[in-house]
């Protein structure tokens, strides 16, 4: 009997989806609530809306991954929850770039219609993530999905920052750190560069019972 010829290259679209759907259906991420083995859980940092995953997110899921994949080899009833993070004053600015290329605005629309528009962003946009994750092949048990504006979780985050500034572990500063006269408050990643002539400076440690320094 004739041996079925192997390909010279690996075809990753002939194998890693079929493997990862096949992984999906039989519940392989979703760890039993009833179950006596102890637990553990771990929650995906949850990417913005404005975009789609990156290499930054690619090395973090990798080394998340392979903490989940142990932790059941383990025993352990292991939880990787995915999630995505509304990101709202950044999804805004994405959603009104989108619209300046039709020449409106958020005025033009209204509100209703522009939080329309922002849901559907919020559509694409995560669901092209959903998509990388799983070509990734993470572990997560996507049966228990969420977004950070889902019914429960924004009040869970209004009771952390309450809880963090009572205990004066957080600040409220006097002022937005970035503003527009267009968009409001803006963050960071929105913000306009300005190119400044800094330093880098390094420091040399000693190492205990050795001549050796290290750099930093």
């Amino acid at each position: 009997m004739s041996r079925p010829e192997l390909s010279p290259q690996y075809d990753p679209t002939s194998a890693e989806e079929r493997w990862y759907d096949e992984w999906e259906s039989r519940g392989d991420f979703t760890p039993n609530v009833d179950d006596a083995e102890p637990v553990y859980s771990i929650v995906i940092p949850p990417p913005n809306v404005t975009g789609y995953l990156h290499m930054g997110h690619a090395l973090q899921h990798t080394l998340m991954d392979i903490l989940a994949r142990r932790k059941r080899m383990q025993g352990f009833r292991t939880l990787w929850l995915p999630g995505t993070d509304h990101a709202g004053i950044a999804t805004q600015v994405v959603v009104e770039r989108e619209l300046a290329k039709e020449g409106i605005t958020r005025h033009d629309l209204g509100r209703e219609e522009f939080e329309q528009r922002v849901w559907a962003w919020r559509e694409h946009s995560g669901g092209t993530i959903q998509r990388q994750i799983r070509r990734e092949a993470a572990s997560v048990d996507w049966t228990r999905e969420r977004f950070t504006l889902d019914e429960g979780l924004s009040k869970a985050v209004r009771e952390v920052f309450v809880s963090l500034y009572d205990e004066g572990l957080i600040y409220r500063g006097a002022r937005m750190v970035n503003w527009c006269v267009n968009h409001g408050a803006l963050s960071d990643l929105e913000s306009p560069k300005e190119e400044v002539q800094g330093q880098l400076t390094e420091i040399r440690y000693p190492v205990k019972g050795t001549d050796e320094r290290i750099t930093v």
